[in-house]
């Protein structure tokens, strides 16, 4: 079934058109390309008039995983202006859930298998984290953890857009 979704969402990507979509600062945001954990196919329009806190990230990136504790607090003190979405880079094969589990995560979970999402969005490591704002513009792009107090300064930037 998930390779049927997998071919699917690959003949959705081919037939959507040959523009390639490229992210560019002050521009829309490029379409996702990624399922959620049930298998759903994701997109940015179910959070439009939110800002977005874009994170690429691996479970094998200590950066990543350090991360995800204000990330999950944040996404709970700004739920009404932000929405953390979580885009997760690592092969199918490897399980997330219990990782999930383990820090309490309850913002959406995205799964790239294709790497189309990290390709559209210029990911070259982890963590990435790209905002967009309510409009769907991106407005930063930033490769690398960041610290608490920058993580706070990120979403009170996208609650002010």
């Amino acid at each position: 079934m998930r390779w049927l979704k997998i071919f699917l969402l690959m003949v959705l990507v081919s037939v959507s058109g040959c523009k390639e979509e490229k992210l560019a600062l002050g521009e829309a945001a490029p379409a996702l390309a990624a399922f959620d954990l049930q298998g759903n196919e994701a997109s940015l329009q179910r959070w439009q008039g939110k800002g977005i806190y874009l994170n690429f990230w691996s479970s094998g990136c200590g950066g990543c995983l350090a991360e995800m504790d204000t990330l999950q607090a944040l996404s709970q003190q700004w739920k009404d202006e932000v929405v953390v979405v979580a885009v997760n880079t690592d092969p199918d094969s490897v399980s997330v859930a219990s990782l999930l589990a383990k820090h309490h995560i309850s913002y959406p979970v995205l799964r790239d298998q294709l790497k189309i999402t990290q390709e559209r969005y210029q990911v070259i490591g982890t963590p990435t984290s790209i905002l967009i704002d309510n409009r769907g513009q991106v407005v930063d792009v930033h490769q690398g953890v960041r610290a608490p107090s920058a993580l706070q300064d990120a979403f009170v930037r996208l609650a002010k857009h």
